[in-house]
């Protein structure tokens, strides 16, 4: 951990644990696609790490803890981010949803039913993007 780790925002070190948890979803069927590592950088741009930052969490994942968002719109848009990684490479493995489980109580949710994560990778198959999957979902 840098020095500069210390003089970190919140959001920057809960954008951090959260590509944490895209890497190791990503690694749970034991082989990170090349799909998988551009929509981990894709997302991870999205929320404002750096390449740099990304990098540093694929090289050694273990080292970023997880803060979970607070508000019920944030913690869908981060299910859609789970969800849309698991099914990257084209198959939804059991490892994958069982860890993608773990995650949804570590964010929030009480259950993988609480989070969604059903209506999620049906509305990934239709191309909805994560910020109306989070705006329709969070009204429910």
């Amino acid at each position: 951990m840098s020095i500069a780790s210390y003089f970190e925002s919140g959001e920057t070190r809960q954008d951090k644990g959260h590509v944490k948890n895209l890497v190791l979803l990503a690694q749970a069927d034991g082989h990170v696609s090349d799909e998988e590592l551009v929509l981990i950088h894709r997302i991870g741009r999205h929320v404002g790490l750096t390449y740099s930052q990304i990098g540093e969490i694929i090289d050694d994942p273990h080292g970023y803890p997880v803060i979970p968002p607070v508000s019920k719109l944030e913690r869908i848009e981060h299910m859609a981010h789970m969800a849309d990684i698991i099914q990257a490479d084209g198959v939804v493995d059991q490892k994958e949803m069982d860890l993608l489980g773990v995650f949804a109580i570590q964010i929030g949710f009480e259950d993988v039913a609480d989070a969604h994560v059903e209506e999620i990778l049906a509305m990934l198959k239709e191309d909805m993007d994560y910020e109306d999957i989070a705006e329709k979902l969070a009204k429910v």
